[in-house]
């Protein structure tokens, strides 16, 4: 806990880096989880890390967000799942090597399954799942663990609960929200419903990612901000995604990207980057907006 903090002391703003999967298909990856490049295509995922580092990320997270037990079973990869982690770890620690200031946040994502009684996911099971990401990431080194694109709170609050339960890392939890009259994740939970989770339970950072462009987090971030002073982790989309020639397109291009970002960080934004169809050149064009 004591780097991140340390880091927060010395910037005014923290750039992160931008999107994986999308960015790892846009390297030619095509295998059938971003997360199995670790094994197969190792080369590619420590191009990523590199990139994002030579454009001003200060953090950049494993490639390790849909390793879980069940998502992995689904694509027949349960028995990866601990080479997956422990070799994306290994990866962004090699480029730390080059890049020594920088910090290593172990990525995890959601269990991809609904908690009953919407789903069939028990708490029981859920709590398995994230013990056992926890258990291996405790055989690496990353600075700390990031929650992301949760789009259930009570799925983060088990997650959350679990992780501090089982593993020493500092932890930071990020939820999804949708952009309409007022935002609320996929569940309906409310902001005033996730900040009212964050105060109770004393943590220290504030996150969300994916889900919105960053031309709407600007408006989310407007809102947040009027309901919390802690420090904002903030990842917005590069726009709506969109097919063209068969290819997924994003509509916001970099410049566009980096103005909104700026206008989130006057805002009062601590940590900025990407999320899903941003690259380096968009981390780029945030530390050039910052004049950094």
């Amino acid at each position: 806990m004591r780097k991140i903090f340390e880091l927060m002391e010395k910037r005014e703003v923290i750039i992160l880096d931008g999107a994986t999967g999308t960015y790892l298909e846009n390297l030619g990856f095509k295998g059938i989880t971003p997360e199995i490049a670790n094994i197969h295509s190792p080369e590619l995922v420590k191009k990523l890390h590199s990139e994002y580092c030579e454009s001003g990320a200060e953090i950049i997270l494993t490639n390790t967000f849909g390793a879980n037990r069940l998502i992995l079973t689904k694509k027949k990869l349960e028995n990866k799942l601990e080479d997956i982690i422990l070799k994306g770890f290994e990866i962004a620690l090699k480029i730390k090597e080059r890049n020594k200031d920088i910090l290593i946040a172990g990525d995890i994502g959601p269990t991809g399954e609904l908690l009953s009684p919407y789903g069939s996911l028990e708490i029981e099971e859920a709590e398995k799942v994230f013990r056992e990401i926890g258990g291996i990431f405790n055989k690496t080194e990353v600075d700390f663990l990031l929650l992301e694109t949760f789009q259930d709170l009570e799925e983060l609050k088990i997650g959350y609960n679990t992780l501090r339960e089982n593993t020493s890392f500092f932890i930071i939890p990020c939820l999804t929200f949708n952009f309409k009259k007022e935002f609320r994740t996929l569940m309906g939970q409310t902001l005033e419903n996730y900040i009212e989770w964050i105060d109770k339970n004393n943590i220290k950072i504030v996150g969300s990612n994916c889900g919105l462009s960053s031309k709407e987090m600007v408006e989310f971030v407007k809102f947040l901000k009027k309901l919390t002073e802690k420090p904002l982790w903030i990842k917005p989309n590069a726009g709506k995604p969109y097919l063209k020639e068969g290819k997924v397109e994003y509509t916001e291009n970099s410049e566009e990207f980096s103005l909104n970002c700026l206008k989130m960080i006057e805002i009062g934004v601590k940590f900025i980057g990407g999320c899903c169809g941003t690259t380096p050149e968009y981390i780029k064009q945030i530390k050039k907006v910052l004049k950094l």
